[in-house]
């Protein structure tokens, strides 16, 4: 929100995952922090890589400390990064679901993810941290905070740490050094100067995940299978630069400016499995293999002034800034060089490797680049001592260019520029007394199709922007003098102009730029309530407990918009410090419970050499209603050192974590460790 605001005046559906919540549950990674977030869901698209969903929408706008959002690497937006957000630079989490193009720019009305840095402290800190976890899972990390003068007014934070695991999946690991370090110097009184960034190497290898028959029941095949190979790899560096200037006025107004600049690099030789297998001759599923290499690089850059005055008796605040991202990729691929592909047993799959490795990239994303320009504000009035009122609104402008060429020739070449839109936001917070307040708000959100375009082939002519609308009304709480925050919500989200698939031409795509052929979608509805109770319930007793209804559907032809999206989602963790005599043992536990989710679509059957002999074969399948359940116990040795035990699917459930097509993308999720 730019200034500090309480859960309770912000009238919007947000939840906060603690340092506290992220320890609790030894959390490394950003995809394992939002499982916990309520009515957010995870969905692999590798091994290593994730998308996020809420509300039955995509999640792709990422913040770090509120600044300009990020650009996510996706196949809608043409941009190529392995960047994974490990936890070690940051304190904790805060995730806003439905339009937030206020502060978060262009994108889909699921919400946005602000990461909040850890920040220097004002005193001398040294924290170590070993662990090891099943499947030679092993971590540690140093974190080395303080003042580097006499006088505490330069102040300074180093983490570092190592990850080096395997995984329950055969053929899979591992290895990633991180190191992060931020200065804060107090340039005056009034003034904080920080400067800080990160470095981060990643080698992995991994997969698409399992196939399905091609009527798409399930193949039965064992958690650990693993179709990659061993030989495949992901080498990836992210680095990240960033500086701060905050300066305080006298009348307690600030101003805040902020520049980040990250940096993906990586090359990937993969082993690509794909097809579905034929419930009656097995064969299908292939072995090919591919290599390519990207880079990305993003500037972000943000500005505002905050404060406070008095009008007609009351005191009012007042935000108004500016932000712009750029960013500029490259991919080089060499497409699938090993022809139709070699024939996959998927009950044992072996050991295969090319007999020739291209490591040519004839295809090539370049320029790839996309700019982005804010303008925001937002008011709140002290209309009377109960009611305030926010006025908002953010004015921008969007430029995408792209040209994609094969062997030297042009396939594509987009350059696009979206006029300056206005997208407004309205809410409102009715205080009931100290402890409740009912609220509502409405905001809007657009974002641009860049990768989608109207037929015949070879047109350029993008599709209009998607826009979306969210309307939420609800009552928030903070029991027990703010110690818990509670929320009940009714929201209502309206969305236009997707892209889906003209049926007037046949089926064409050139890789992940210039895909053709696409029209507007009409409107799709996702609407529900969730309800949230975070905090301490009683002295020593924490909770974090969602329950969160979603019903979405196409208004088009009454289907529903996203199928991966479960219907009910019940998220509970707690934690309690036993009482006098055991009070050094802390104990945990919770369930995440989501009922059923499905896919459908069509598929391709190919004979054993590869080659299709039916197409548009249709499958439909369903991952059934499941729950998990996480244990914790700690001990606390003395006042420097604890010990801790965690377990995660306490009862070993057996369930798919991603569905996804007949050909691949379906991952098991974690068995018990």
């Amino acid at each position: 929100s730019k200034t500090p605001t309480s859960l309770r005046d912000t009238p919007q559906s947000v939840s906060v995952l603690s340092s506290q919540l992220i320890e609790d549950r030894s959390i490394t990674s950003l995809q394992d922090a939002l499982k916990m977030a309520p009515g957010v869901t995870v969905q692999k698209t590798t091994s290593d890589t994730y998308e996020f969903y809420s509300r039955g929408f995509n999640i792709d706008s990422i913040q770090i400390d509120g600044a300009a959002p990020m650009a996510l690497s996706s196949v809608a937006t043409s941009f190529y990064s392995r960047r994974l957000y490990n936890l070690a630079e940051f304190d904790h989490v805060e995730v806003l679901r439905g339009s937030g193009a206020l502060f978060g720019g262009v994108g889909d009305p699921g919400g946005v993810i602000n990461l909040v840095r850890k920040r220097p402290l004002s005193d001398f800190q040294l924290k170590l941290e070993a662990a090891a976890g099943s499947w030679d899972n092993y971590r540690t990390q140093v974190d080395l905070t303080g003042p580097l003068t006499d006088s505490g007014n330069v102040r300074g934070r180093l983490v570092t740490a190592y990850n080096d695991r395997q995984y329950f999946t055969d053929k899979l690991a591992t290895q990633k050094p991180t190191v992060y370090g931020v200065f804060e110097v107090d340039l005056g009184p009034q003034t904080i100067f920080t400067l800080g960034g990160m470095y981060e190497s990643t080698h992995s290898n991994s997969s698409l995940g399992l196939p399905r028959y091609t009527t798409g029941a399930d193949i039965g095949l064992a958690r650990h299978t693993n179709l990659g190979q061993n030989w495949s790899y992901m080498d990836n560096i992210s680095q990240e630069i960033f500086t701060k200037i905050d300066h305080y006025f006298d009348n307690d107004w600030k101003l805040n400016v902020s520049y980040t600049n990250t940096r993906d690099a990586g090359k990937a030789l993969a082993a690509v499995s794909g097809n579905a297998v034929n419930p009656v001759t097995l064969a299908g599923p292939v072995w090919r293999a591919s290599y390519n290499v990207y880079s990305t690089s993003q500037d972000l850059v943000d500005s505002n002034l905050s404060g406070s005055f008095d009008a007609f008796g009351r005191e009012h605040q007042f935000v108004l800034g500016a932000d712009y991202q750029r960013v500029t990729s490259r991919w080089q691929g060499s497409g699938v060089f090993t022809g139709t592909g070699v024939p996959i047993d998927v009950f044992d799959p072996g050991y295969w490797k090319p007999t020739t490795t291209s490591l040519v990239t004839p295809r090539d994303y370049s320029p790839n680049t996309q700019e982005q320009y804010g303008l925001y504000g937002r008011l709140t009035l002290q209309v009377s001592d109960p009611l305030k009122v926010i006025l908002g609104g953010r004015a921008a402008r969007y430029h995408f260019q792209q040209v994609y060429t094969n062997a030297g020739v042009v396939q594509s070449d987009i350059d696009m520029r979206e006029p300056t839109r206005f997208v407004p936001y309205f809410g409102a917070i009715y205080d009931l007394d100290d402890q409740w307040s009912l609220y509502g708000s409405y905001s809007k959100i657009y974002k641009p199709q860049q990768s989608y375009l109207r037929g015949p082939l070879g047109s350029n002519d993008v599709l209009e922007p998607l826009e979306g609308k969210t309307t939420e009304l609800g009552i928030k709480g903070e029991l027990f003098d703010g110690r818990l925050n509670t929320s009940l919500a009714v929201f209502y989200t309206k969305r236009k102009n997707g892209a889906v698939q003209d049926t007037n031409y046949p089926q064409a795509s050139v890789l992940y730029g210039g895909s053709c052929c696409y029209v507007n979608q009409g409107e799709v509805v996702s609407k529900g309530i969730e309800l949230e109770a975070t905090g301490e319930i009683l002295p020593d007793w924490n909770l974090m407990a969602s329950y969160v209804y979603n019903y979405n559907k196409n208004e088009t032809d009454s289907t529903a918009l996203s199928t991966i999206t479960p219907k009910h989602q019940f998220k509970v963790w707690t934690t309690y410090q036993l009482p006098d005599a055991f009070k050094d043992w802390t104990v945990g536990g919770g369930v995440d419970v989501q009922s059923a989710t499905y896919v459908s679509g069509t598929t391709v059957r190919v004979d054993g050499n590869g080659n299709v002999v039916e197409s548009n074969i249709p499958f439909d399948y369903k991952q059934s209603g499941y729950a998990v359940w996480n244990a914790l116990v700690r001990y606390r040795v003395d006042d420097h050192w604890t010990v801790s035990l965690n377990a995660n699917n306490l009862f070993d459930k057996t369930y798919y974590q991603t569905v996804s097509s007949a050909a691949n993308g379906n991952f098991y999720g974690d068995p018990r460790n």
